[in-house]
């Protein structure tokens, strides 16, 4: 009998940037709302099932246009079930949050990184390769 496999490629049409920064989100939050003059707002943390009844849940904050996102994301999980590295990018666990840029905001990425850069409660901004990381799918949020 023959067999077929289902081979899936996502598309990652966004800009993906690495935090470090000691505050908490809704401080840095605040931060960000201040900088860039938009409205981000806390909204239901998203939740991550894995295999073995390992799960994760991640702080989500967003703000969106008709065009465009701006989200931010905590890196290490504020609650967790049998998970060894609860993070929302194991490979980057150094970074604190990351954001997600889309449409309007990710066509200005580089004028972003470097407003981020003048918050004084970020230590570290840096631009992410999305492609590199082996834990991309865990950035494919509804």
């Amino acid at each position: 009998m023959k067999t077929s496999k289902l081979i899936l490629e996502y598309e990652y049409d966004f800009e993906l940037i690495g935090l470090v920064s000691p505050v908490r989100e809704f401080k840095l939050a605040w931060h960000i709302n201040q900088y860039f003059k938009i409205d981000l707002r806390k909204v239901q943390d998203i939740e991550y099932d894995f295999l073995k009844g390992c799960k994760i849940f991640i702080s989500n904050f967003i703000f969106e246009t008709e065009y465009s996102s701006f989200r931010l994301l905590k890196n290490r999980s504020v609650e967790f079930l049998n998970v060894a590295k609860p993070f929302l990018l194991p490979e980057l666990k150094n970074y604190d949050y990351f954001i997600m840029l889309d449409g309007d905001f990710a066509t200005h990425a580089t004028e972003n990184i470097n407003l981020l850069k003048k918050i004084p409660v970020i230590e570290l901004v840096k631009n992410i390769e999305i492609a590199q990381l082996p834990s991309k799918e865990n950035l494919l949020i509804n």
